[in-house]
This record gives C-alpha cells, structure tokens and sequence, in this order.
C-alpha cells in the first residue's frame, strides 16, 4: 500500500499539487518515519517551496537510511547550491556519480555548477560527460553550448544550440544563446532572427532583448538599438531603488540629476560625454562611480559632484548613463564625438630612464578584465605584441594592471613600467599625457585615451563589442582612435600594427 501511495504523492508533486503531494509524503512517514524515499521527495518538495534548509534535513535523512542512492547525493547537491553551499554541492555530486557512473541528470548538475561558477573547462568536460550517457539531455546540450561560448568555441556551440532546437524548437534560451553565437561568428542577420524569434515566443526574455539590442548598434541601427538594450534595467542585479523618478528627458533647469555609472568602468567612461550635455539643461549633475573614477571624473566638465554608488542624497532626478544616448536620440549623424571631453591633468613626470626620445612613447595594455564575458576573444598575450619590437626608436610603457602584467615582454622589447606610480584613473591619465600613442585591446584605457583626445590604437576580434561597428578601422566615438580588427588571424594583426607604428609621426 505504500508504495501505491508514494505513487500517488510524485503523481500530485510532478503535476504541482504540492499539498497534495505534501500530504501524501507525510502520511507515509507517520506510518514508516524511515521511508527514505519519502523523505527524499518531500525534501525535493521542500526546495520547490522555498524551504532549502528544511530540504536539507530530509535529504540528509534519506540518506542515512540508504546512502548508495544516486539519486538522493544528486538532490542533495541541488539543495546546496540553493543553500550557496558551492564546494558542498560539488562534493555531493561527486558522491552521487560514485554510486551511478553512468547518471547524466547528476553530471548534467554538476556541469551547471560549475559554469555558474565560472569553471567553464571543466564544465564542458562534465557536460559532455552528460551528454554520452544521455544524448537527448536538453539542459546539459544548452549549457555546454553555453559554457563553449565563454571558451570562444562558437561553433560547436551553435551546433549544439541547433540540437536544442531540433528537440525543442521553442526553447527560448536555446534560441537566445544561438543568437550570441551566431554574433560571434560574424552572422549577424542571422543572430538577429533568432534573438526575435526567441523574443516572438517569449515577449519578457530580458537577455533576447538585450542581445537584439546589442546586434542592431553593431549593425548601426541606432534608433530600435538603444531601446532595446533599456531592457538591461530589468536584470534581477540592476538597482532598482532610488530615491526620486527617472530622468527621460524633461525640464531639469534648477534640479539636481543624479547619474549612475554601470557595467565595466570603460562604459563609465564611454558615457560620461553625456554628463555636460545634461548639465546644459541647467541641471546639476551628480555622478555616482567607484572610486577609482572620482579624481577623474571631479575634474570633468558639467560634472558638480562625484560620490560612491549609492552615497548621493536629495537628487531630484536620476539616470543611468547608458540610457543618455536614448534620451538624447543619439543617431549616427549625432554622437558627441568632441574631444577631450574629460580634462587632460598635466603629464607625468618621466625620468631620463622611461624611454628614449628619438622615437615615440608608446603605452602597452595587453588584457582586460578577465571576468569579461568576451575576455578570452579581446585580451591578447604580451609575446603577441613581439613584431612592435623591431620599429627603431620606439619606446614601450607599460600601463597593464592585474595579473597579466606579469607577463615577461618578447626578445628585443624593453618595457618600462608604468603602473606602480598609478593610483586611480586620474593617474592614468597623466601618464598618458606623457606619452605618443596608447596600443591597447578593448578595455578601459582605450576609452580613457580617447576621450582624453590622444592617440589610441585599439586591438579588436573579428566580432568586436557594439560601439565599435563594423568594417571601418576609425570610430565615430573616438576621432582619435585607430581601430584594429582582427582578419583571419592574430599575428597578420600585429605585423600591420607594426607596419603602422612604423610610419607613426605622432
């Protein structure tokens, strides 16, 4: 009779009579308070209502009764998770692929773990694993393709995406991350149907929109662009409360408008042009950045005050900056390309050993943020930047922060390091001012320097981020800017950066 109604219970659970269910699973345990798989469904119960803790304690009980069930390591580990209990979760997936070797719902977890944490070879290694055991598991197919976009394989992620679809042809995420792929590799019509596809099915798919969004400003459709990335506001990690209404335009002469910088700090850096721009309509303009950016910024035109993320008070508007081009209905004929538009400090001081004087100062950054979505596609190794060594008389500097600025220099390039007299933004900048010419990939410093109005060299993939558009090596955000794009290889790349450094007159 028991087991007639444990049936009846995960025939209630699986079609979401939860108390129903919940009644099913309690009345077998007054009976027999060891049913192990009892407890483990009402804690899978449990963790569908919200109770991850009270999960835990059945699970946990259900595996002290039979402790060899795959099945009851694999939930536990999901309950885990939940509990942000990362390396604890991993563990229990361990232990449930130890008692069933051959589980693809524990290796598909697993595998999800992991690319939630960013472990992205090792995920594709456990999702593959999956994959043999279950060719058909349409989460673990997603997320592999997921995990080999982050690793630059578009390829085989699209081709992976496809099988998603092919089994479940309305799979909106599948369709959404189809379309990133597909952007990466260089199909841009075509990464625009699927992410109106996946929108078409799903009308609230905030990343659909935002990746739309994304493709169109590539494309150059500025107008449906812009108000397709204000779907980026909707995110569950986007701020939502202030203290005063949105600014979208309207009358500010008199009032205070607080904007607020978000994503990476070149963005901040990118839309900070639209601050005096505000400011022009009698507003006192407020910016709320990291720190790094206050000295920077404070220096600004149109800028009144600079303050910490969430340390303004009393502003009677606020914006996010990237939602400026929107509200300004910035066009291609429209971008305030005037430079500079932050103001130049005065250079840094370099001593008679930072490079010769015969030739140009050039400033280095070879990597970004690796944190980047894109990171592995747009930041480059040091020894790449070997042809730039042989132009006679140029001299290298160094502005490289993080981890890749260890990375020892090619033969033949003698580079002098800038960054231990660099504090904040502010300091990079004087030390641009010292210098010719920065030869950057696409991260912070090339905003920095072009809004600065020097010369900047930028480095791109063959799928470079938006602003950068595509087919045109100058930028209309930039007029001082000299675009790179990545053709058929890297090191094709480098050799006409050096060609041109060697013609470079400054």
């Amino acid at each position: 009779m028991t087991e007639d109604q444990l049936t009846r219970a995960i025939a209630d659970h699986d079609a979401g009579r939860l108390e129903a269910a919940e009644e099913g699973y309690r009345a077998i345990l007054a009976e027999d308070p060891d049913n192990a798989d009892a407890l483990h469904m009402l804690g899978a119960l449990r963790l569908n209502t919200g109770d991850a803790a009270g999960a835990e304690e059945l699970i946990e009980r259900a595996i002290e009764i039979r402790p060899d069930d795959a099945r009851f390591h694999n939930s536990h580990g999901i309950v885990l998770q939940a509990l942000e209990r990362y390396e604890d979760a991993r563990t229990a997936f361990e232990q449930s692929l130890a008692a069933a070797p051959d589980y693809s719902e524990a290796y598909a977890n697993l595998g999800a773990l992991l690319l939630d944490r960013k472990r992205y070879d090792e995920a594709a290694f456990v999702l593959r694993k999956a994959m043999i055991y279950q060719p058909d598991h349409i989460t673990a197919c997603n997320n592999l393709g997921r995990a080999l976009l982050w690793l630059d394989q578009a390829e085989e992620a699209i081709g992976l995406f496809q099988a998603v679809l092919h089994m479940q042809p309305d799979h909106v995420m599948a369709l959404t991350n189809l379309g990133v792929g597909l952007n990466m590799a260089g199909d841009h019509e075509a990464a625009r149907e699927a992410f109106e596809r996946a929108i078409e099915i799903d009308p609230t798919q905030i990343e659909a929109h935002v990746n739309l969004g994304q493709t169109l400003l590539l494309l150059g459709d500025f107008e449906n662009g812009w108000a397709e990335q204000e779907w980026r506001l909707r995110r569950a990690d986007y701020r939502t409360e202030f203290t005063a209404p949105r600014w979208q335009g309207e009358d500010v002469a008199g009032k205070t408008v607080m904007l607020w910088t978000e994503q990476g700090l070149g963005d901040a850096i990118h839309f900070a042009r639209y601050a005096p721009m505000v400011a022009a309509k009698g507003a006192r303009v407020v910016v709320e950045c990291e720190p790094a950016l206050h000295r920077l910024f404070q220096a600004a035109e149109g800028i009144a005050e600079v303050a910490e993320t969430e340390a303004v008070h009393g502003y009677d508007f606020h914006a996010p900056l990237m939602s400026l081009p929107l509200v300004f209905e910035t066009d291609a004929e429209s971008i305030p390309a005037e430079v500079p538009y932050l103001a130049r400090p005065a250079p840094m001081g370099l001593g008679p050993g930072d490079g010769p004087r015969v030739g140009p100062r050039v400033g280095l950054v070879w990597s970004g943020n690796p944190k980047h979505s894109r990171d592995i596609a747009r930041s480059r190794r040091l020894s790449e930047f070997a042809p730039l060594a042989r132009v006679a008389g140029a001299a290298f500097l160094s502005l490289q922060f993080g981890s890749a600025s260890e990375e020892t220099p090619p033969d033949d390039m003698e580079l002098i390091d800038l960054v231990p007299r660099i504090a904040d933004f502010h300091d990079t900048a004087a030390a641009m001012m010292a210098l010719d010419l920065v030869i950057t990939v696409d991260t912070a410093p090339a905003h920095l320097a072009g809004a600065l109005g020097m010369p900047v060299w930028v480095l791109l993939p063959a799928t470079p981020d938006w602003r950068w558009l595509l087919g045109r090596d100058d930028c209309p955000w930039y007029p001082t800017m000299r675009l790179f794009r990545e053709e058929g290889d890297w090191p094709a790349t480098f050799e006409r950066v050096a060609e041109a450094l060697a013609g470079f007159s400054g």
